[in-house]
């Protein structure tokens, strides 16, 4: 108490600035710390990682060929984590569309005993917007939709029927790439980030959880452990269809696609820190 007291009494004694100085740090130091304090009185039966990585599907000519490829990319440190390439006589294939993707893995992880049922999760991002869509194993019957509450900014949140005991899940928000978002990301390269400001179920009512970062290279591994043999995105793979030696040459529409900036080429153990 007196060490209370003594506070109390320095912080009273402060100018009308620093008060507004000092509780506008605490006001930014508190939700920090808020869910380890929770953690502390609330064992947490869920754990949450998370990850980024923009994914892009495209082709440029090289001379008399074409370059089909896709890549994984951090989006942080704009690391290569996979990429794999095609090379095709000009004219000689037909392609999906170029896109890219911003992706963010969520990494879920029931802890305890027994089964977590209508699980809820909120997720707040820049990189987050009403083109996001929802992919994760089929059998999972996790869904995903916006809220906007009337007293914060809006939600992207995801819905899971049952997260079986000791088990681990992950989900991905693809969001695609358009001019706003490239901008935001290269142009202005502001810093993308992601709050999980509460989850709940039947077990537990609503809270923050600690969020880990979790490095992007393991959380993919994880994935394709937690895979199904049948559960694997057509978007992240080369799709070509390969024309025959009587098949006329396609001809190449016009360009409209740009290129994202060349990935660096990192360490595995690198490619994946943010």
């Amino acid at each position: 108490m007196g060490i209370l007291k003594r506070g109390g009494d320095w912080f009273w004694g402060q100018s009308v600035f620093n008060k507004i100085v000092i509780i506008g740090l605490f006001a930014a130091f508190v939700p920090f710390v808020l869910p380890t304090v929770v953690a502390w009185f609330r064992p947490t039966m869920i754990k949450v990682g998370v990850a980024f990585y923009t994914y892009e599907r495209a082709s440029q000519l090289q001379g008399m060929h074409t370059l089909y490829f896709f890549e994984k990319r951090n989006l942080v440190s704009s690391c290569s984590i996979h990429r794999t390439e095609q090379s095709v006589l000009n004219g000689r294939a037909i392609a999906l569309d170029s896109q890219a993707w911003v992706v963010i893995k969520l990494l879920m992880e029931n802890t305890s005993d027994r089964a977590i049922t209508n699980l809820r999760v909120g997720v707040r991002s820049p990189a987050i917007n009403p083109a996001t869509r929802i992919a994760t194993a089929p059998e999972l019957g996790a869904a995903g939709n916006h809220e906007a509450p009337s007293d914060t900014r809006p939600l992207y949140v995801i819905s899971m029927e049952t997260l079986p005991a000791e088990s681990s899940v992950v989900v991905s928000l693809k969001t695609p790439i358009d001019d706003n978002m490239r901008d935001f990301i290269y142009g202005k390269k502001r810093t993308v980030t992601i709050q999980v400001p509460y989850v709940s179920a039947d077990q537990f009512r609503q809270y923050p959880p600690i969020v880990s970062r979790t490095n992007a290279v393991k959380i993919l591994n994880r994935e394709g452990v937690l895979r199904t043999d049948n559960d694997v995105s057509g978007d992240e793979q080369i799709q070509l269809t390969l024309l025959s030696s009587d098949e006329p040459d396609v001809k190449e529409g016009g360009r409209t696609y740009q290129l994202l900036p060349r990935a660096k080429a990192c360490s595995e153990a690198e490619a994946g820190m943010w």
